[in-house]
């Protein structure tokens, strides 16, 4: 059984002008692993939070790490990205 995942994706200051994060969200979407799934949960002015399961046998810390790499790539220039521990991080992050 998976488990998802939930990571914000946020644009920096070294975005281009007017980086859509439902854009951002797709291009880390289609990097991930093949026998990974993934759903953009909401969108913002800005951010994007995505849900990602890997399969059961996959650690939280290789999900963590593999989507860490995935943003390197250059079509994710000037976004960040951070895990969601909990509920309330989410929530924080949707005003």
């Amino acid at each position: 059984m998976s488990v998802a995942h939930h990571f914000r994706m946020a644009v920096s200051a070294a975005a281009p002008v007017g980086a859509a994060p439902e854009t951002a969200a797709v291009r880390l979407i289609t990097l991930l692993p093949t026998e990974w799934t993934a759903a953009i949960v909401h969108c913002t002015d800005g951010a994007a939070v995505i849900a990602v399961a890997a399969p059961g046998t996959v650690l939280a810390s290789q999900v963590e790490y593999t989507v860490d790499e995935i943003m390197r790539a250059t079509a994710l220039t000037g976004w960040t990205i951070r895990p969601i521990k909990h509920e309330a991080d989410e929530k924080e992050h949707e005003l």
